[in-house]
């Protein structure tokens, strides 16, 4: 599976390929793929590459996600292939024009629906939480609009990339 990770205000194309229980290929970038042991605990992800080790601890702070490890703390945004794709061809604006879909950026199931069709909705707020590898994930509108149709419903298994929530973006200046 293909992401992209914005970090220091760089992009990285990131592919991660499964290699076994527990391990998968990693490729950064052009640069050599390297097969790591990855264990997730909450949003703790631990990496064994070869005899190094690290930790990283991923959660939600103010605005943005953060990552920390070694003591640093630093904004990192994960996308999904789709996600990515979507923001380049908007001119990487999240909330621009035309991006009234939230989708699911992995397979797994849905937890809870936050919004119903109808409801109001802001840029950035969130409408379905979905569970992927043992982690929650909370999805949120990329523009303000009114929410048309719901795709789906709590316990629900998705695909990547499965429509959730479907939301009629506001016009400008309304």
């Amino acid at each position: 599976m293909r992401f992209t990770i914005e970090y220091g205000g760089e992009s990285h194309a990131v592919d991660v390929t499964p290699a076994g229980a527990g391990r998968y290929a990693i490729q950064i970038g052009d640069g050599e793929a390297r097969v790591v042991d990855a264990f997730v605990d909450g949003g703790l992800v631990h990496l064994l590459d070869g005899t190094a080790s690290r930790a990283v601890q991923l959660g939600a702070r103010g605005d943005g996600q953060h990552g920390q490890h070694g003591g640093l703390d630093a904004r990192v945004t994960v996308l999904d292939a789709a996600t990515a794709r979507r923001r380049a061809r908007l001119g990487g604006g999240a909330g621009a024009a035309g991006g009234g879909v939230v989708r699911s950026p992995m397979p797994g199931r849905v937890v809870k629906v936050l919004v119903e069709v109808g409801d109001a909705v802001t840029a950035g707020q969130g409408v379905a939480i979905v569970e992927a590898m043992k982690m929650e994930n909370e999805l949120r509108a990329e523009v303000a609009g009114t929410v048309t149709a719901v795709h789906v419903a709590a316990d629900d298994r998705v695909d990547g990339d499965a429509e959730l929530v479907t939301i009629e973006p506001a016009e400008a200046g309304a």
